[in-house]
This record gives C-alpha cells, sequence and structure tokens, in this order.
C-alpha cells in the first residue's frame, strides 16, 4: 500500500514536472493517444498488472485534465474487465490458471454470493481488484456479460474519478488522498467483505 502510493505520488509529480514535454508528445498522437490510454488500460487489467493507477492515471490527469482522465480509465477498467469476464466463462479454469493462475481467484469466489448479484458486483468492484473479480465471476457466477459490465462500470466510476482528480493535487495532498483511499478500501474489505448467502 505505501508502495502504491509512493509510486502514484511520484509519478505525478514527474508528470508535473515535465508535463509541457509530456502533453506534446500526447497531444500529438492526437486520437490515437486516447484509444492508446484506453487499450493499455484494458490490457493491465486482463494480465493483473497493476500498473494502471500508478502511471497512466496521475499521467492522464496531468495532460487531459481529471475529467478526461477518469472516464478513459473508467472506459479502459471496463473493457479490461468485460475481456477478463469473456475470457473465463468461454475458455474456463484451465486458460485463467495459465494467464494468471487460480489461487487469487479461488480466494475471491468465497466472496461472490448467490443472491442480489447485480448490487454486490457494484460493492465488490470497490474493494477487490478489477482484475480478479472479473475472472472469478467468469468462473464461478451465473451472472450475464451485459449485466456484469453495467455493473463494473458503475463500481469502478467512483474510483475513476477520485484517482483522476487526486493526480492533480499538490504532493502532501496526493499522500493522504491516495493512502487514505487504500487504507480505507483494506479495512472495509477485510471486516465487512461480502460473503456467500447460505
Amino acid at each position: 500500500m505505501v508502495a502504491f502510493a509512493a509510486a502514484f505520488v511520484g509519478v505525478s509529480y514527474l508528470a508535473h514536472l515535465y508535463e509541457p514535454e509530456i502533453a506534446a508528445i500526447v497531444n500529438g498522437g492526437g486520437a490515437a493517444g486516447v484509444v492508446g490510454f484506453v487499450v493499455l488500460t484494458a490490457v493491465f487489467v486482463i494480465f493483473v498488472i497493476p500498473l494502471d493507477l500508478v502511471f497512466l492515471v496521475p499521467l492522464g490527469a496531468v495532460v487531459w485534465g481529471p475529467v478526461p482522465t477518469a472516464l478513459m480509465s473508467i472506459a479502459g477498467w471496463t473493457l479490461g474487465a468485460a475481456v477478463a469476464f469473456g475470457i473465463a466463462r468461454l475458455f474456463g479454469a484451465r486458460v485463467v490458471e495459465r494467464l494468471i493462475g487460480l489461487k487469487r481467484v479461488r480466494a475471491v469466489e468465497s466472496r461472490i454470493p448467490k443472491h442480489h448479484l447485480f448490487g454486490s458486483v457494484i460493492l465488490l468492484r470497490m474493494m477487490v481488484s478489477v482484475d480478479i473479480l472479473s475472472y472469478a465471476l467468469g468462473l464461478f457466477s451465473t451472472m450475464p456479460w451485459g449485466l456484469y459490465i453495467i455493473a463494473t462500470a458503475i463500481g469502478v466510476t467512483p474510483f475513476g474519478f477520485y484517482f483522476a482528480f487526486a493526480g492533480v493535487l499538490p504532493m502532501w495532498y496526493q499522500v493522504a488522498a491516495v493512502g487514505g483511499a487504500l487504507a480505507l478500501a483494506t479495512l472495509v474489505f477485510l471486516k465487512y467483505g461480502i460473503q456467500r448467502e447460505p
């Protein structure tokens, strides 16, 4: 958690420091820069590479501003989650094991409820990694793909805006904002994590 917060703040600081150069490079690509951001975010989700919040969001917030960055992050996370869910649902545990391993996926399985799945997914999105939960739900739930995508988009929206706006705050406010959010999410997950209903 400390390393995550430090990386987020460090990237934000460097992005602000070299803002003109970064903006010139990114804006020179036009729409390709936006598409690249969304696709790269999705790839990070699919392959469980936790660099989207640490690297892409603070850079995007400086270049495009917090609102466009939040919307692009939400799109990327939702796209990646939809692909991960589809891989698990269509190809099963054997392919998931080769991609990311099954140990962490099975650990999340116990938190998937049997009832009220749509609302539960929205809440789980605020406590569990987008990528791991996507594979777990694809393997172990009967939730339709379309409903899953909608629930995911709703669930990741608060974080998209929170971290995008955190990326443009002064450094010490960033430390407090990111560290506080991670600490709160961890505590809520450990104490009130959604359990499978009997």
